[in-house]
């Protein structure tokens, strides 16, 4: 597995200026303190009412904060401990280091979550039925376990086999320990029930790339982050005024949801 995490680190590592963002507070001291403070030219009744809007604008900015990103919220998983293994595990297939965003600043997590809640934690496009033989390797996996169960099993064994060796759970490892998990995956050393190991590990790969490249509307590619590292630029519906154009063209990179007005 040496090689194909060297592989997927070399394939990530996008040159790019990153991407930032400022959380900032509402809070004017001067004006706050100014509340607390009996300067004999107020009433304390009209003291009272200015602090308690101040407070209420506060906790309103505060709301809005945590509010700011109100599409993350678990849709299929219901433990924070599975959620998070999924998410560490994406990390180190897709790290961050200093030419771009990892996996979990990218929201890859939050993307497989919301893919598993939908069709594609039930193979609702795949044939799902019998006699399920051993395929070829370019037949893919044979047998009837639905994605999400293979996803769930698959945590089993990577806590249990972080447990057993460190007594801690997969997303609470040192890097370099969750790494020695993920190649007894991709290397089949670990045993899951009803699927190979090196077939989760292949899909798992598959859905953090997805995550880190999809369009930001299915949750991933937080910022569109992971297409400024590859200078994509996004969903545009056409090309018609630049496709004449000499020479290298940069446009302003686009999601889908900004089409949204047009229809």
């Amino acid at each position: 597995m040496a090689d194909n995490f060297e592989t997927e680190k070399t394939f990530s590592r996008r040159g790019f200026l990153k991407m930032s963002g400022v959380a900032t507070g509402s809070l004017v001291a001067g004006t706050y303190l100014g509340s607390l403070l009996d300067l004999g030219t107020e009433t304390e009744e009209n003291t009272d009412t200015e602090t308690a809007s101040e407070e209420s604008n506060q906790n309103s900015g505060e709301e809005a904060a945590v509010q700011e990103d109100y599409t993350r919220a678990y849709k299929f998983f219901t433990k924070a401990d599975d959620f998070k293994t999924i998410e560490a595990a994406t990390e180190r297939i897709f790290p961050e280091d200093d030419l771009g965003p990892g996996a979990i600043a990218l929201g890859v997590g939050w993307f497989i979550d919301h893919e598993l809640a939908g069709g594609y934690g039930v193979n609702a496009r795949e044939y799902m039925k019998g006699p399920f033989k051993e395929g070829t390797d370019f037949q893919g996996p044979q047998y009837p376990l639905l994605r999400r169960d293979l996803y769930m099993e698959a945590i089993r064994v990577m806590n249990e086999e972080a447990q057993e060796n460190h007594e801690k759970l997969f997303h609470n490892l040192e890097p370099e320990q969750q790494d020695e998990i993920l190649t007894m995956l991709e290397s089949d050393e670990l045993e899951l029930r009803g699927a190979k190991a090196s077939d989760f590990f292949e899909e798992l790969r598959l859905a953090t790339l997805s995550g880190a490249y999809a369009d930001p509307l299915y949750r991933g590619n937080k910022g569109m982050q992971g297409w400024e590292m590859k200078k994509f630029p996004g969903a545009h519906m056409s090309y018609i005024n630049e496709v004449e154009q000499e020479g290298p063209v940069e446009l302003e990179t686009m999601p889908l949801s900004s089409h949204s007005d047009s229809h």
